[in-house]
């Protein structure tokens, strides 16, 4: 049975404070700080009053269920992908878009993974932000916001689903679009450094997993360098608020 929590006005200084099986209701009109160093967490947490301090006010764990395709790695005529390693990072949603929380996890082929955070506020925006090994970061198109500690988001099923449209679409039927891929360096843009890489490692006929393998096939050729050149003539880059 849950045990709601209602919080007229507290202050955390120095130890981190857990409510385990509870719901920290936060209600209109109340304060709350939270110093620096601490943290106050509840399995899920209701924020409509005011949060100040350099501490964490998180729910014990929250779940994005995220969908997302690395264009490289994607074939469309299986209309799978190779299953591969992706970094999902939480910003705030002002600037200077701090990160607020981030998890690995993997995404299938079909481009579907399960990312646990331990950070978000339920009702709090976020924008959401994918990176992977060899792919142009790409942030979504809006804040999104965790409910009952749960939040879903699907960046193949539109362009406009990233931000600044910034994505490529890899297939026609079904429609999907996918993360850009050949940021080999993540240096945030796809230029004449990273057609380098890849041209080297392909020249030394480079096998493994290594990041300029951007097909996903373990082994660097002209397929890979086809998919960079693109890119950079393109000037592929990150798009961020």
């Amino acid at each position: 049975m849950k045990i709601t929590i209602l919080i007229i006005s507290l202050i955390i200084s120095i130890s981190s404070v857990a409510f385990s099986q509870s719901v920290l209701n936060y209600q209109s009109g109340t304060g709350l700080e939270v110093q620096t160093g601490a943290s106050v967490c509840a399995d899920n947490v209701i924020m409509n009053g005011t949060f100040t301090g350099g501490g964490t006010l998180c729910g014990l764990f929250s779940t994005l269920n995220l969908t997302a395709f690395m264009e490289g790695f994607y074939n469309s005529a299986s209309n799978i992908m190779i299953s591969d390693t992706v970094r999902v990072f939480l910003r705030n949603a002002t600037f200077p878009y701090a990160i607020i929380d981030s998890t690995k996890s993997e995404l299938n082929s079909s481009g579907s993974g399960i990312f646990t955070f331990s950070y978000p506020v339920n009702g709090v925006n976020y924008f959401i932000v994918i990176k992977h090994r060899n792919s142009i970061e790409t942030w979504s198109s809006s804040t999104q916001m965790f409910t009952g500690s749960s939040l879903n988001y699907d960046f193949a099923a539109a362009v406009t689903q990233a931000f600044g449209n910034n994505m490529k679409q890899v297939d026609a039927s079904p429609v999907r679009f996918a993360v850009y891929s050949g940021d080999v360096n993540q240096d945030g843009i796809v230029d004449a450094s990273d057609v380098s890489t890849v041209d080297n490692d392909a020249f030394n006929s480079l096998s493994g997993y290594v990041t300029s393998d951007l097909n996903g096939d373990d082994f660097v050729d002209a397929s890979d360098l086809g998919i960079v050149d693109n890119n950079a003539l393109n000037a592929v880059s990150v798009i961020t608020p």
